[in-house]
Parts: structure tokens; C-alpha cells; sequence
């Protein structure tokens, strides 16, 4: 695998420390000027050792001899910025939310979207990196004998973000769901009920009969994930000893804790150890799941 990044600012420089760890090289960078491609190429490639190429436009920047792109610009970019990697038949490890949600558009105008970009039927990651919690969750409460049927769902998510109003349930939803489907099975959600303000959103709704409560959060000062069924929450807990940072899912129901590793470092280490042997059906399956029931709650009324 090799990779042309298009937007690189925190989050993906944090992609392409990463995935040098795991060897993989990152040929070319385009960046939303030609200023900032050649800057930021200039400090990167003195602080990582790389070789990387600053692309003054989209012809040079897929002119270079890469096979995946790796998209980490702007949300609202981010279609326009898949389907000119797919018409150049490159793979795509993508950010969420793959679609940006538009309120002026639909559920069925999304949906299209997607299909015209899986029907190009290349390699498509999307990084929904809070399934690693999901998995952590199911190992933290593994001898607890949960009753058969969940009552509730609370999700608790507050970030550094600085999206407003409904921009953040597109912004958050998508890690929602990857957590939610990770570790519960439903057929369908209803009684959707959203209060949104400019920096907060509150979302109600049934999966099934597990009533889910959501709060988001973003220009939150201190980040904040806390999720869990029926009173059995699980918190991220960042400790510090002696300059050494450790992660940690808690649980004060069961006085437990259980050590966890950066989600994306995570996720990038599955995508490496599977780029061969991709499971088209299993990723594009996840990808419409998510996309779907990310609609139903950003295009619900109020």
C-alpha cells in the first residue's frame, strides 16, 4: 500500500504517523492551497524522516504512483474528494462521516451517493474507530450476565470539535452507531426525538424496545466518552504517571477497569493487516448500515 493524502492537518498527520509505524509510505500530499501543501510537506517530512511530495493541484497530485488515498479534509469535502479517487481507480481509507448530511438534501439523495461510489468496487475503509471501544466494552463486563433483554442505552460523547447545531449529529452519529451495532442487535429504530442547540444535541429514540439516549457535545474544554446499558457505564479515564500517559475503560458499577491502546493506531493496524485479503461484502455491508441509520436520525423532524 502506498498513499496520497488529500487534507493533512491534525487528524491526518496523526493517520500518517501511524501507518509509518506499520511501513507503509506516504507518496503525496495535496492540501486546500498550494502553500500549505508545499508548508506542510516541509515540516512533516522533517519531523517524520519522510520523502513526501507536495501536490500544487489534483493533476500533479495523482500523477505520483500511489494506490490508496487517504482522505482526511473538511467533511463537506470529503464526496467530492472520494469520487475524483475513484475515477482514478485508487483505494480509499476514508474519515467519517463519509457523506457530509445536508439539510437542503435527503436520505435518499445519501443513499444514491453511496451507491455510485461502491459501485466502482475498489477497496473503501471507513474509519469508524470507536468500535474498538465497542470490542473493549464486551471484554470489560465478559463475566457479568447481562439480562436478555436491554432496557437502555445511554451514549455520552463530548469533544474539542467546533461544528454547530445539526452539523454536529452528522459530525457524531457515525460513532453512535459503530458502538451501538457493535454490541446490539436490532431490526428497527423509531420515536426519534431531537433537542439541538449550537454547541450541544440531545437524540432519543427506540432500537427495538432499548430506549437510546445520546448527548453530544463540542468546544468541550475536557473530552468525554461514556457509554453503557441499563446503569452499566463504561468511562474513558486518561491517567498520567511520571510523563507517561495510560488509557482506561472504567466501569464504577463493577469497580473495574481495562486498559486500552489509541483507537485510530488500532484501526490502522487492521487495515494493513487486511489490504490483501479485503472483505468487499463484510466492509460495504458496515458502510451502508452506518450511512442509513445515520440518515433516519439526522433527517428526522425535530
Amino acid at each position: 500500500m502506498k498513499l496520497g493524502i488529500i487534507g493533512l492537518g491534525k487528524l491526518g498527520e496523526y493517520y500518517l504517523r501511524d501507518f509509518k509505524k506499520f511501513k507503509i509510505i506516504s507518496l503525496v500530499l495535496k492540501n486546500s492551497s498550494p502553500n500549505s501543501s508545499i508548508n506542510k510537506t516541509k515540516l512533516i517530512n522533517q519531523k517524520y524522516n519522510t520523502k513526501i511530495k507536495p501536490a500544487i493541484n489534483y493533476k500533479s497530485f495523482f500523477k505520483i504512483n500511489f494506490d490508496t488515498t487517504l482522505i482526511c479534509s473538511p467533511s463537506s469535502f470529503h464526496l467530492e474528494h472520494i469520487k475524483m479517487a475513484l475515477k482514478k481507480n485508487k483505494d480509499i481509507i476514508i474519515e467519517k462521516p463519509i457523506i457530509s448530511l445536508k439539510k437542503e438534501k435527503s436520505k435518499k439523495w445519501a443513499l444514491k451517493q453511496l451507491e455510485q461510489i461502491l459501485s466502482y468496487n475498489r477497496k473503501i475503509y471507513y474509519n469508524l474507530i470507536n468500535e474498538y471501544y465497542a470490542k473493549k466494552y464486551i471484554q470489560l463486563f465478559h463475566n457479568f450476565k447481562f439480562k436478555f433483554k436491554f432496557k437502555n442505552f445511554d451514549f455520552v460523547f463530548h469533544t474539542n470539535g467546533t461544528h454547530n447545531y445539526d452539523e454536529i449529529i452528522d459530525d457524531l452519529i457515525p460513532h453512535f452507531f459503530s458502538v451501538f451495532d457493535k454490541i446490539y442487535q436490532y431490526k428497527k429504530i423509531t420515536n426519534i426525538k431531537k433537542i439541538i442547540y449550537k454547541d450541544k444535541c440531545f437524540i432519543k429514540f427506540y432500537a427495538d424496545k432499548c430506549f437510546c439516549n445520546i448527548e453530544f457535545l463540542q468546544k468541550s474544554k475536557n473530552k468525554k466518552l461514556k457509554f453503557g446499558f441499563d446503569g452499566y457505564l463504561a468511562e474513558r479515564q486518561t491517567i498520567e504517571k511520571k510523563g507517561k500517559i495510560s488509557v482506561y475503560l472504567k466501569s464504577k458499577k463493577i469497580n473495574k477497569s481495562i486498559k486500552v491502546q489509541n483507537p485510530l493506531t488500532e484501526n490502522i493496524k487492521r487495515i494493513v493487516r487486511n489490504h490483501k485479503s479485503y472483505n468487499k461484502s463484510n466492509e460495504y455491508q458496515k458502510i451502508k448500515n452506518n450511512l442509513t441509520k445515520c440518515c433516519e436520525i439526522f433527517y428526522a423532524k425535530k
